[in-house]
């Protein structure tokens, strides 16, 4: 199997007058470091705004590639024209070989579910190659790409092929238990306790709860300025802003994932939280050590810096989130592991629901998309479909208000409340409305 490596890159390009960061990919064979021209083209492309897309991809890229390497149609062809060779069929093989090796190390990750999800990131690569003109062998139209981990052949054939006898219904058991360990519900109250004490450096609770407030992605946060410009020129620290009655600013988000601008509401007590608790205990120390690493003043577009006066990167903030994780669950053993950062997305649509709606949650006037409120969600959260999004926080707001008035326990406790009229209650269907006179933005 061919060593491939991932490495990240910052460099200034000539089609674009800024510094650009990605990861490239590496080959190593034969006392050789080949750069893979093509994977490479595509991670600059598609993955330079992000630092986590741009891993993600790299990752998915490179274990395709090592798999390709082991393969007899590639042996005595070259590397760098694996892309041109590669069919659909591979990329069955591919996952079917994944699921291969989980089942021998009988582990839950990763689930066929991630399986799925990682081969349709790959055709996304192919999909670039094609509109670029490049030659391949795969067709991303077809959808016989999948492999039916329930089909009986499918499984019949990864049953034959293991190393150890192995029972194909383990593939199912697996993904019940990686479920299990992945229980997907809004991070409740204790657990952001517990996560913001795990802490180290303070700068990162002062972002989870920034996060919280206004469901920004790490990538958009990490760059909310101390002072800002062109459409942020009002954005400073709290008190420099007055003290006018606004109970809310705006924040435009530039070149956001997707390419697209958009502006987000930001509560004036977010703010103030942010110079209370980070910028006047720790901000100017830490622009002094900024100076001192780098040799020049910190840019008042840059708020977030570590203790060692390091600018907060989106890779630092997955990485010191993980790190609390790990301490919050040992202090709190209730703490799900599937917690990370990116919990802070899911919070502010379902406060702002709750919020919004209260109780009618459980009407029928939420029964019709508000269009209003919906687009105050999508704009916050940079999403597209606005009736999709809606729909899905309306049903966590929902459970959550359910739960909240003690509809959940009444299934247990009240014997006039049953199961079928619960369900009945929190799965209405959901139709579109233009009437934007019922919503309530504060």
């Amino acid at each position: 199997m061919i060593n491939i490596s991932r490495k990240l890159v910052t460099y200034n390009t000539i089609e674009l007058p800024i510094n650009v960061t990605h990861y490239i990919l590496i080959a190593e064979y034969e006392d050789k470091k080949i750069l893979l021209s093509h994977p490479n083209l595509f991670l600059y492309s598609r993955t330079r705004s992000s630092e986590h897309t741009s891993k993600r991809y790299a990752s998915i890229i490179s274990m395709f590639y090592r798999f390709l390497s082991t393969q007899e149609k590639m042996q005595g062809h070259d590397i760098s024209s694996y892309h041109l060779l590669a069919d659909n069929r591979d990329i069955r093989r591919w996952q079917i070989q994944r699921q291969l090796d989980r089942l021998e190390k009988q582990s839950a990750r990763p689930c066929s579910e991630t399986i799925y999800e990682d081969a349709k990131l790959l055709l996304g690569f192919f999909h670039w190659l094609n509109q670029e003109n490049f030659l391949t062998n795969v067709s991303v139209k077809l959808k016989s790409w999948k492999a039916n981990f329930r089909s009986r052949r499918v499984l019949s054939y990864i049953q034959t092929m293991s190393k150890t006898k192995i029972d194909s219904e383990n593939i199912r058991v697996l993904d019940k238990r990686n479920r299990q360990t992945k229980f997907d519900f809004l991070i409740t109250k204790p657990e952001i306790e517990a996560l913001l004490r795990a802490y180290v450096d303070p700068v990162y609770q002062c972002l989870f709860n920034f996060a919280l407030g206004t469901g920004m992605r790490p990538m958009d946060i990490y760059r909310f300025p101390y002072l800002g410009d062109r459409d942020n020129k009002h954005i400073m620290p709290f008190s420099e802003m007055g003290s006018g009655s606004n109970v809310t600013t705006e924040y435009t988000v530039y070149d956001s994932k997707g390419h697209k601008d958009r502006t987000i509401i930001i509560h004036m007590e977010d703010l103030r939280a942010i110079e209370e608790n980070y910028i006047k205990p720790y901000y100017m120390e830490r622009r002094k050590l900024y100076k001192q690493h780098f040799g020049h003043d910190c840019p008042p577009g840059i708020l977030f810096l570590n203790k060692n006066g390091i600018p907060v990167t989106p890779i630092k903030i997955a990485k010191r989130t993980n790190s609390a994780k790990v301490k919050a669950m040992a202090s709190m053993p209730s703490f799900r592991s599937h917690i990370d950062f990116y919990q802070t997305r899911h919070w502010w649509p379902t406060q702002y629901l709750i919020v919004t709606f209260g109780e009618s949650l459980l009407t029928e006037s939420t029964d019709v998309i508000i269009l209003a409120v919906a687009q105050v969600i999508t704009n916050q959260l940079g999403h597209n479909d606005i009736e999709i999004t809606y729909k899905h926080y309306i049903d966590m707001a929902r459970v959550m208000m359910a739960t909240h008035k003690g509809l959940a326990l009444d299934l247990i406790n009240n014997p006039k409340h049953t199961v079928q009229n619960f369900t009945a209650l929190l799965n209405r269907p959901v139709s579109v409305s233009s009437d934007e006179g019922e919503d309530d933005e504060n």
